[in-house]
């Protein structure tokens, strides 16, 4: 931790949370910004000048009777200090963004850009009734004034949660904008024909104790079983992308997801057949590689349906909070093996047309792709008309 007993210097962009710079790079090139951090262990810097002190009791004062904790009051200060035009964040979900967004709207434009497919709003809203948790989230800490979103989807979420969000644009998912790009940069083919399957990780340690459940961990674990036997039966190539850095406690714990309830064959299979994460698009190549990709709820589905390649939701749960948005050949809602052989079988034998047109909606209600225009030149034209 460095202390600076100085004030913060000017920027005309400010990225609220480090986390969001691998995916703002491309938006964000040749501009100049600062990283203002969120994280408490992410804080390396923190700024102790006389002025900036004062600033920050004045705030505390002025912003006692509105509930805001110190943190909030310090990152206030820290921006208000900067004095940036713009704002942005991939952290679309942040309860400190939505708080700093409410008390700097009127002079600061603050941009949101979805990174990840959001259950946060049906889990709050199912927490609240389940009177797990006593307070509407959705209502008292959400707030966006501009959110860069997948698709139409976002928009009807957030009418049926009653989410307090001004302005959507929809314009897809930037992760997927930004392999492709990296991609084109780089001079790298993709081998559509690699594997068969990919198979998602979605680790979900304590799902079932947090939103009191019988079944909801047991519901992740059936598509990995399914998946690993009918690839066995056919003789087909599976991959596993996993979801967690490599060698990090999150991937630990990961592991142990899946060690825990898989069989000792099954489980080996998997690790053998496994990707290893070392950066954020490493979930990306097994994805676009794959004939098919099957999960519950990822956002890699999303990505993949959104590109109009194949993909397979398999969720059995009796809770409805993690089903895709999407009816039609994409979801199955069973326990039975025989009828996932079937799908799968189906969807692998059929053309990419004959698949899109048993999908309920067009595919870009769930997630936007313009092969002509990026997610990241849609986003930075935007921004950046009124900020030099």
């Amino acid at each position: 931790m460095i202390f600076k007993f100085s004030s913060p210097p000017k920027s005309e962009v400010v990225v609220f949370d480090g986390h969001s710079v691998k995916d703002l790079k491309f938006i964000l090139e040749k501009k100049s910004y600062l990283v203002v951090e969120n994280r408490k262990e992410r804080i390396k810097i923190i700024y102790l000048g006389i002025g900036f002190l004062i600033n920050c009791l004045k705030n505390f004062f002025l912003n006692f009777f509105n509930n805001n904790n110190l943190h909030t009051i310090y990152l206030f200060t820290l921006i208000t200090t900067i004095n940036p035009k713009l704002v942005i964040t991939s952290t679309d979900n942040s309860f400190k963004f939505s708080d700093l967004a409410k008390l700097l709207k009127k002079k600061i434009k603050f941009v949101a850009i979805q990174n990840a497919n959001r259950f946060d709003f049906i889990l709050n809203d199912y927490l609240l009734k389940k009177k797990i948790i006593s307070k509407d989230l959705n209502k008292i800490f959400y707030y966006i004034p501009n959110l860069y979103c997948f698709g139409q989807r976002e928009i009807d979420e957030a009418k049926k949660y009653n989410l307090q969000i001004d302005n959507f644009f929809k314009v897809g998912s930037i992760r997927v904008a930004n392999f492709f790009r990296i991609l084109e940069m780089n001079k790298i083919r993709l081998n559509k024909q690699k594997y068969d399957i990919c198979l998602i990780s979605e680790p979900q340690p304590g799902l079932n104790a947090k939103l009191c459940s019988r079944d909801l961990e047991e519901s992740f674990i059936l598509p990995v079983k399914f998946a690993i036997k009918y690839v066995k039966n056919h003789n087909l190539k599976l991959i596993f992308a996993q979801k967690r850095y490599y060698n990090t406690r999150a991937n630990y714990d990961e592991i142990n997801f899946f060690k825990k309830y898989l069989e000792k064959n099954e489980f080996e299979f998997l690790l053998k057949n496994s990707t290893k994460k070392k950066e954020v698009y490493s979930s990306y190549f097994p994805l676009f590689q794959s004939k098919i990709a099957i999960g519950v709820g990822s956002t890699l589905l999303l990505d993949k349906l959104g590109c109009k390649e194949k993909m397979l939701s398999v969720n059995s749960s009796i809770e409805n909070l993690f089903d895709f948005p999407m009816n039609g050949i994409c979801k199955l809602k069973s326990k039975n093996f025989n009828e996932f052989n079937s799908r799968v079988t189906d969807i692998l034998n059929m053309s990419i047309d004959e698949y899109l047109n048993k999908i309920e909606k067009p595919i870009d209600y769930v997630m936007v792709f313009d092969k002509k225009e990026s997610t990241i030149d849609k986003i930075r034209n935007q921004i950046f008309q009124n900020i030099n």
